[in-house]
């Protein structure tokens, strides 16, 4: 079995970093860190056999909003996305449900939460 290949779509570095070491730590593949949505699409575009999954924010860097970008990556290449952030009211939710996202994760989240939504993308 291939690790899955996971894209972090996050504009605070140091949340970015921890949820890099998680996902190293349990085996999955990181393929690039974005802090808005042009990085996303950029590292989206450039991968090589594809992206599994990409974590996201909704808050992104200069302005970028995760469920525009979460939206580009499921057209573009039908990648999923899953949210983890502190911004999941229920309006935001309601318009990310249309880009099929595996979940949402609340911050401050536990390892184990982001950890057992990702290995449902697996399945």
């Amino acid at each position: 079995m291939t690790a899955l290949r996971v894209m972090i779509v996050e504009d605070e570095m140091i949340l970015a970093l921890d949820l890099e070491d998680m996902l190293l730590d349990a085996g999955y593949t990181v393929v690039g860190q974005a802090s808005d949505m042009p990085e996303a699409l950029a590292i989206a575009e450039g991968v090589e056999g594809g992206i599994d999954v990409a974590i996201m924010d909704i808050n992104l860097a200069r302005g970028s909003n995760g469920v525009e970008t979460a939206a580009a990556l499921r057209k573009l290449w039908n990648i999923p996305s899953l949210f983890v952030s502190g911004n999941l009211d229920e309006r935001t939710r309601q318009m990310a449900m249309e880009w099929q996202p595996i979940g949402f994760v609340g911050k401050p989240y536990s390892e184990r939460e982001v950890l057992t939504v990702i290995g449902t993308a697996v399945t």
